[in-house]
């Protein structure tokens, strides 16, 4: 569940104003290269190619970061293709403490467009928690101790 955006039917996601000053207040705890991409009002956006809105998921990879390692850390990567299809976006949790994927019943065979997301600080303030929500009432909450984000573009049809 979202803790700062909501999302109302007549005039849709809301609240971003509260969540970006929420974020501003934990800018430090994130860091400067996760904050600039969480604090990011074109990653939201309906309209922006690097938004996450409208993004599919491709891939969700959970695997341990070094099998060798005792305790064995997590680590999750999901990968989503931008809402333009121009872009590949990855999302990559490390130390990962928890994690759920949530699915309610839909009868739909389409892609799932990602609708919102929102990071945030776990409720002792240790970890850092994601969580995205999907057209089809599909969800993922991943908690962690670090996270990063990679955009990389894909090659256009002139260039293939």
């Amino acid at each position: 569940m979202f803790r700062y955006i909501r999302h109302d039917d007549d005039l849709g996601w809301t609240g971003f104003d509260v969540y970006f000053a929420y974020l501003a207040g934990i800018r430090e705890r994130l860091g400067e290269e996760l904050y600039a991409f969480a604090a990011d009002f074109d990653r939201y956006g309906l309209h922006a190619r690097g938004s996450l809105h409208d993004a599919w998921l491709q891939r969700l990879t959970l695997a341990p970061e070094d099998v060798r390692a005792h305790p064995l850390c997590m680590g999750l990567e999901l990968e989503l293709l931008g809402p333009w299809h121009d872009r590949i976006l990855r999302l990559r949790y490390q130390d990962v403490s928890g994690y759920s994927l949530t699915q309610a019943s839909s009868g739909r065979s389409a892609p799932r467009d990602l609708l919102c997301h929102e990071l945030r600080l776990d409720e002792t303030g240790e970890l850092l928690e994601h969580f995205l929500e999907f057209d089809d009432g599909f969800s993922i909450l991943a908690s962690c101790r670090s996270m990063s984000f990679e955009e990389s573009m894909l090659p256009s049809a002139d260039e293939s």
